[in-house]
């Protein structure tokens, strides 16, 4: 009983300081990040800052590593939410061109039962969500909810997301043709 309290004791203030450096500077502002501060955050995922939309919902959480290229240079994330045995989804895309398959968000119907999508367009993005799990009033609340993220968010909101960079050097290949094995032949073959 002493060790599991222990680590309890241990967990919390971990917790707490956790907590309060996902925040950082600025996390109390309610501007939005400016363009250099997205970009320096986005770019290397190879998401186009201008693309970049967060949203937020009661008793769900963003799963960071989730947060990826959607598309071209789109973005991705999902936000999570544990409801006894259960995990339910919800899924933000941000890309440049509308999705003719998903209906607007304002007239969405469906039930938990079934995968619903709906689209709305913010500041001249493309935004679809996709719950699983949820009811159409989670999925209109959390369309609401969607903007460009606050400076002292996106250290958190990236801190996973994979780095794009140049294609890996194999360093066994031949400098010339085309990368076909050199078999001479042998014995038996």
């Amino acid at each position: 009983m002493t060790r599991t309290r222990t680590a309890v004791a241990v967990s919390a203030p971990v917790l707490v300081l956790a907590a309060c450096a996902g925040l950082g500077a600025g996390a109390s502002s309610t501007e939005p990040a400016d363009r250099a501060a997205l970009a320096a955050r986005a770019e290397p995922a190879g998401i186009a800052p201008e693309l970049v939309r967060v949203t937020e919902l009661d008793g769900f959480g963003l799963a960071t590593q989730s947060v990826g290229v959607s598309g071209g240079d789109g973005m991705a994330a999902v936000y999570t939410r544990t409801d006894g045995d259960t995990l339910d989804t919800v899924l933000l895309r941000a890309d440049r061109y509308p999705d003719p398959t998903a209906v607007p968000c304002g007239e969405l119907a469906g039930s938990p039962d079934e995968v619903l999508r709906c689209s709305l367009v913010h500041d001249d993005v493309h935004v679809v969500l996709e719950g699983e799990g949820v009811d159409p009033a989670t999925l209109r609340a959390a369309a609401a909810a969607v903007r460009v993220p606050r400076a002292g968010e996106l250290g958190h909101l990236f801190s996973d997301a994979p780095v794009v960079g140049p294609p890996v050097e194999r360093g066994d290949l031949p400098p010339h043709g085309d990368g076909a094995p050199v078999d001479p032949p042998a014995v038996g073959g």
